[in-house]
């Protein structure tokens, strides 16, 4: 059974939940596209109304837009916003573990970027921290969840005596009592910056809010270890004396300054899956043709993800050491996905020979689709040994209407000077 919100946004799944509330991916059916639905666990209207109020003055491309506000005085209020394919920058950092420096400085100059915008009008965050912190799919960067944000002309949020915004990433003021303002977003920045770096609080490990709190209130905050030349600026944003941070267009200015990185976000390798069995590729082939429909679904699976051997999937080549850039990758995986569904003869010269399936085959095979979109996720490419793996998303139209999207991770290796494809991966 679905839920229909406000008359027009159909909820369809759970992406995520916080103390301010639970969001969900839905549908707006008006404007037939997807939107991010917040519920908030409070109920609270007066609430949700100054979160929709703040955020939707905000317009930058590195904030997450607020389109609409649903619900009255005695029902549940839902705030509708931009809903960006993403993980959260807390998500990354525990997954991956700390990144370099500059892939951290990248990250921070449009953060703060927003936030110079917000501050200009008259918006204070009071909650920047990692898992505010949106990573998409394609490379951008937004914040997100002005649930507790202040605006000027806004009531004091502390006035029942408790603090707003995260422990780990208070500001030492702010901690004591003060109330936050633009400074105490521009050290939760640098807090935030510190964790992806050292991959723990500015203020150490602690399953204590309280100590914590204690650590902020008394500055007793650690020394960066990791953070090579971006540590003078970075001791900037985390300076216990307000006066002595930059603003935040000056943080923005002074990141973007810093060493960019040359290459997208690292990502372990995915796990080796054991190679499937005869069964098995029967029983999923079934699945490809009732999700997709038709021939041309079984078809996709068994060629364009590489003819399945006795052995799984085709090993990677490992002809060459890698001799090109992510970037480029990247570039080459567009580049062929662009060749289909309408040039497949060229497009199968771009695999390597141990991983061709038969020319008529795979031509054949292509004749079934009448589109297919690619949208690279370029923050999750990373190499495997001498390849570069490409993920992305792939959205098929059939010759009969049907449409599927399916995830692809694509190897992409150095043969003979040359790049190619190595294999072709269905993820999930």
């Amino acid at each position: 059974m679905t839920t229909t919100i406000g008359g027009r946004y159909t909820l369809i799944e759970r992406v995520g939940s916080g103390a301010m509330g639970v969001v969900w991916r839905a549908r707006d059916e008006v404007l037939a596209r997807e939107v991010a639905v917040k519920q908030l666990v409070t109920g609270d209207h007066q609430r949700a109304m100054r979160e929709a109020r703040n955020a939707a003055r905000l317009h930058h491309p590195h904030a997450i837009a607020v389109f609409d506000v649903v619900g009255n005085d005695v029902e549940e209020p839902w705030i509708v916003m931009e809903y960006l394919p993403s993980h959260s920058l807390s998500a990354l950092i525990a997954e991956r573990g700390p990144m370099k420096p500059a892939q951290a400085a990248s990250i921070g100059a449009k953060v703060a970027s927003a936030l110079a915008a917000a501050h200009a009008a008259g918006i204070v965050h009071r909650d920047i921290k990692p898992g505010n912190v949106l990573i998409g799919h394609d490379g951008t960067v937004k914040i997100t969840d002005f649930g507790i944000a202040k605006s000027t002309g806004d009531g004091t949020l502390t006035d029942t005596g408790m603090i707003a915004g995260t422990p780990a990433y208070l500001a030492p003021e702010v901690a004591r009592g003060e109330q936050p303002d633009a400074a105490s977003d521009v050290f939760s920045l640098g807090a935030t910056i510190y964790t992806a770096i050292e991959g723990e609080s500015i203020f150490g490990p602690s399953d204590n809010s309280f100590g914590l709190i204690y650590r902020a209130a008394s500055g007793q905050l650690r020394d960066p270890k990791n953070a090579g030349e971006l540590t003078p600026l970075l001791n900037r944003l985390l300076s216990v004396d307000p006066k002595d941070r930059p603003t935040a267009q000056e943080a923005a200015d002074l990141l973007a300054a810093e060493p960019q990185p040359s290459q997208p976000l690292p990502i372990p390798a995915p796990r080796r899956l054991k190679p499937p069995n005869r069964r098995m590729l029967v029983i999923l082939s079934i699945i490809a043709v009732l999700a997709i429909g038709g021939g041309a679904a079984a078809a996709y699976w068994n060629g364009s993800l590489g003819t399945p051997t006795n052995q799984g999937s085709f090993p990677p080549v490992q002809d060459k050491p890698r001799s090109f850039s992510a970037d480029e990758a990247v570039a080459f995986v567009r580049g062929h996905y662009d060749q289909l569904p309408g040039n497949p003869t060229a497009a199968w010269q771009n695999f390597d020979d141990r991983s061709r399936e038969p020319q008529a085959d795979f031509v054949k095979r292509w004749k079934g689709y009448v589109s297919a979109q690619c949208t690279i996720m370029t923050t999750l490419v990373h190499s495997d040994g001498p390849n570069w793996i490409v993920p992305l998303d792939l959205a098929l139209v059939t010759d009969v209407g049907k449409q599927a999207t399916i995830h692809v991770e694509v190897s992409v290796a150095a043969v003979n000077g040359e790049m190619k494809i190595a294999s072709l991966t269905q993820k999930g």
